[in-house]
């Protein structure tokens, strides 16, 4: 035993001094070029967390001296294994140069299988041209990088299985346990947290008849004319096509505030922005609670299992108080703590190569899920996780997806980034629209026309998106198949809102309400078992009619009045004459929109507005003084599938416009003198709309 302890502590040792001097490094180039995620603060703000901000760091250092002394650990392994299989001597400077030759190319190769398999996840880090790297990358395929991953772990396990025999041999029983303890510990890491492991479908002998079982399916920023039925250029969506025609199709499904929290509280409420009160990503603490039970309360009161799964985009489904019993989501990504705790780029960068995984999830779940990095593949693997657990259970359940799949900056899984974009494109936006990490480049980029844009590109990149959701829902409804679930079970395919590609003169969501509503306009799908399939329902609906709907079918009775209307009818009949209107508001701006008229209400930029309130929790929120400012520069609109009045806020007064969208659906002529009739009874309807909001009669 005397013998061995010098082995292992020079094996130890070699390992520790690599691990160190790169923790070094990353340390004192973070610590020369400091940045970090989300908006810059003031200083009096940061000056608040500087304590916070160096115990993270602090923390970030440790996990990266975790990572780089396990890589380096495992080079000094082989060189043990090696000196036992091949009787060469062991010492000091072997294990150094084998510890640093596995830091290194482990190191390498997680860079490589990341910028082939998940480019985004490290361009979100980056702070060097990315355009440099794509040589390496077409060179780069999953053959290549699968035979050098099976080379190394044949030769490792190779000499491991034959260094054990040897030790076996001479009787060296201390060396030998010592080396299957290790060898097990590196085992066991690896298939805890970082192998692919297939999920098993569980069927019940006797399963749930009473109620069904409900799955929303949610794509952040999806637009509904990438769906077949909307004869888009490109076949993108051959599974929920699919779905469609065993479903009901709600080909003109609007939402009122085109921005995440707002039309996710607005969808699973029942009710308007001004009457949930969330109207922005940025809500006040006071407003997360909603006034009425949400969906998932009231099916949790009628005896569901509730669940909500998400990505960076989802954290709203945890941030509002909706009441999910059990919850797979971030936290808040509008916080300055969790800005503070991804780290500064070089070594988030470089944690990065390790996280995206099991392991990231459960002990760094602020690089996991951050911002921009697509999670599709890991989301449907939870979401089928869920399904098996509850599908062995007699209660009826209530399972909500939301994945940032199709959201900006439009960054995907291999091969998904390549279906349909050009591949002889070298520019900045090769993996992802780029220059989009921070809310001042956002805003930046958000004051710049199409022609400074490689629009194509970036369009080709969306597509790509979506065709990876489609896979994705594929896997999840064949899953709901095997667990015999799918006969029980509503499907619902959704979105929070599109997105502008300039249609409208700016890119975006919920910036201006010009045009046929690009953003405005959501896919919404209900395939439900015992209803009409295959249906298209044409009329306009707004999504807060959908909780309406789902509790009729349900048969539960709202205890609060909602805003929205009961869809069921249109499940048989979708032709009966509802004849509803969807109402619209424009989110807040990031900066000055690109053909904003030169009089339109405004209010400082984005960066002005942010406040925290409440310095323990580190939420952003907007500034109390700002609110009525953003409230009265709100674009407003009123439509149907053939009109759209708009409501324009200027110094000099309200401007309304009136289109035909059935002959003008560009909004580019209004027409509002030559049809005063219909001019003014949406007028009409669009100022009792407006003005039912408590605060916008406190500004009359």
């Amino acid at each position: 035993m005397a013998a061995v302890s010098p082995l292992f502590q020079a094996l130890f040792f070699a390992s520790f001094i690599w691990a160190v001097a790169l923790t070094g490094f990353l340390l004192f180039r973070s610590l020369c070029n400091f940045t970090r995620t989300g908006p810059n603060i003031k200083k009096e703000i940061s000056d608040h967390f500087s304590l916070f901000a160096a115990q993270s760091l602090l923390r970030q250092c440790l996990w990266a001296l975790f990572f780089s002394f396990f890589a380096s650990l495992l080079g000094a392994l082989s060189f043990l294994f090696i000196s036992i299989c091949w009787s060469i001597p062991a010492n000091i400077i072997g294990y150094s140069l084998m510890a640093g030759a596995a830091l290194f190319c482990i190191t390498i190769y997680q860079f490589c299988h990341q910028l082939l398999n998940t480019p985004s996840s490290l361009q979100a880090s980056a702070q060097f041209r990315f355009t440099r790297l794509i040589p390496l990358w077409r060179k780069l395929s999953p053959p290549i990088l699968d035979w050098i991953k099976k080379i190394a772990l044949w030769l490792f396990f190779g000499h491991f299985c034959f260094a054990l025999l040897v030790l076996a041999l001479n009787r060296n029983w201390a060396t030998l346990i010592i080396v299957i303890v290790l060898s097990s510990l590196y085992f066991s890491l690896y298939w805890l947290y970082f192998c692919d492991r297939k999920v098993q479908p569980i069927k019940n002998s006797e399963p749930n008849k009473k109620q069904p079982n409900i799955i929303m399916l949610g794509c952040d920023t999806l637009r509904a004319d990438r769906l077949g039925h909307y004869r888009y250029k490109r076949d993108l969506t051959p599974c929920i096509d699919q779905l469609v025609n065993e479903g009901v199709l709600f080909s003109n499904c609007y939402t009122p505030l085109a921005r995440t929290a707002p039309a996710l509280a607005s969808l699973l409420s029942g009710l308007w922005p001004h009457n949930h009160k969330i109207r922005s990503n940025y809500p006040d603490a006071e407003n997360l609670t909603l006034p009425v039970k949400s969906l998932a309360q009231e099916l949790k009161e009628k005896g569901y299992k509730t669940a909500a799964i998400g990505d960076w985009a989802g954290c709203d489904l945890e941030k509002i108080k909706f009441g999910f019993e059990s919850t797979q989501l971030p936290d808040d990504q509008w916080n300055i703590k969790n800005f503070i705790r991804q780290g500064p780029a070089e070594i988030r960068f470089f944690l990065t190569l390790f996280t995206h995984n099991r392991f990231g999830k459960k002990f760094l779940p602020e690089l996991y899920y951050l911002a921009g990095v697509p999670l599709t593949r890991q989301l449907g693997n939870e979401t089928k996780a869920l399904i098996s657990k509850y599908s062995a259970e007699d209660r009826p359940f209530f399972i909500n997806l939301f994945s940032a799949t199709t959201h900006v900056p439009f960054g995907s899984d291999y091969p998904y980034y390549t279906l349909f974009t050009n591949p002889d494109y070298e520019g900045e936006s090769r993996f992802t629209m780029t220059k989009l990490s921070t809310p001042e480049e956002i805003i930046r980029k958000q004051k710049l026309g199409q022609e400074s844009f490689d629009v194509a590109q970036v369009i080709g990149l969306y597509d790509g998106c979506v065709k990876q959701f489609d896979d994705e829902v594929r896997g999840i409804v064949d899953h709901l198949k095997q667990c015999d679930q799918k006969e029980n079970t509503i499907i619902v395919i959704y979105s929070d809102h599109g997105t502008d590609f300039f249609e409208t003169g700016s890119w975006g969501q919920g910036n201006t309400l010009l045009g046929d509503d690009p953003s405005g306009r959501i896919p919404l799908i209900i395939i439900d078992p015992e209803e009409s399939s295959g249906q298209v329902v044409e009329q306009t609906i707004r999504t807060v009619d959908f909780v309406p709907t789902m509790l009729d079918r349900l048969g539960i009775k709202p205890e609060a009045k909602l805003d929205g209307t009961s869809l069921l009818p249109l499940f048989k009949k979708p032709e009966i004459p509802l004849d509803l209107y969807a109402f619209q508001e424009t989110g807040v701006w990031m900066g000055r929109v690109p053909g904003m008229p030169a009089n339109h209400l405004h209010y400082p930029e984005f960066m002005e507005l942010l406040d925290i309130p409440d310095k323990s929790s580190g939420t952003l929120c907007i500034k109390r003084e700002y609110s009525h400012l953003i409230l009265n520069a709100k674009d407003r609109s009123i439509r149907d599938n053939q009109w759209k009045l708009i409501y324009i806020p200027t110094s000099e007064g309200v401007v309304y416009k009136l289109f035909d969208l059935t002959l003008d659906p560009e909004c580019s002529k209004d027409i509002s003198s030559t049809n005063q009739t219909t001019f003014l009874e949406l007028k009409d309807k669009l100022n009792a709309w407006i003005y039912s909001d408590p605060l916008m009669k406190q500004e009359l």
